[in-house]
């Protein structure tokens, strides 16, 4: 639940849709900037529950470590169905942001991360006009030499290949609008101002951070 707030009056809440995901029906008041209540107006709000991403990052080689998977948005948006992504993944009901980024990092690229040269990047709300999602995106010190294969959890019908991209290359994506996802666009926007900075600071770490067994 929200927490309280003296500019919004729920009236009533209903879910209108429950699945995977869920839909839930608002009606409700908010306070105008004039310091009037508003007439009652209806909402829908796409609950789909947080969720972690992570740009895994080597300095020594400045290279990322990125991944390609079938996602249903682009193919029904009408856009290369399998994109060159972040690691990404929900959240599950006990996990931290940090937590989850780590398991999807095992799950979908084999790496494990080090709470060493762990940074968030952003947190942030991708459709705020109607969902409450939260995406966490999170920066990453990785080994890429090591990295690479297929991975994903089989009782998900995931198959993930992870390529290694330099990070010029994957910036010059995103230069010319090659880049559609929301925490990829975020990630490389960001990487591109701390660049330096993080070359100059995970170089120490890098080497000690290895692509798990499997």
């Amino acid at each position: 639940m929200p927490a309280p707030t003296d500019r919004v009056r729920v009236i009533d809440t209903r879910i209108g849709y429950e699945g995977f995901f869920r839909i839930d029906l608002h009606r409700l008041r908010f306070r105008r900037f004039d310091g009037a209540w508003s007439d009652v107006v209806e909402r829908e709000v796409f609950e789909r529950g947080s969720a972690a991403a992570v740009l895994p990052y080597d300095p020594r080689l400045d290279r990322l470590v990125l991944i390609r998977q079938f996602l249903a948005g682009f193919h029904f948006s009408g856009r290369d169905a399998f994109p060159l992504h972040i690691l990404a993944g929900m959240n599950n009901p006990s996990e931290t942001p940090e937590q989850a980024a780590r398991r999807e990092a095992r799950e979908e690229a084999g790496l494990s991360l080090s709470a060493r040269c762990l940074e968030t990047i952003a947190s942030y709300l991708p459709s705020p006009g109607g969902s409450s999602e939260v995406i966490t995106v999170f920066a990453a010190c990785v080994d890429a030499s090591r990295a690479g294969g297929q991975h994903g959890l089989a009782e998900e019908h995931e198959d993930i290949r992870v390529e290694v991209v330099a990070a010029d290359d994957a910036i010059r994506l995103l230069d010319r609008g090659e880049i559609a996802d929301g925490p990829t666009l975020v990630s490389l926007l960001w990487l591109a101002r701390h660049r330096d900075r993080l070359r100059h600071e995970w170089r120490a770490h890098a080497g000690r951070t290895q692509p798990s067994a499997g």
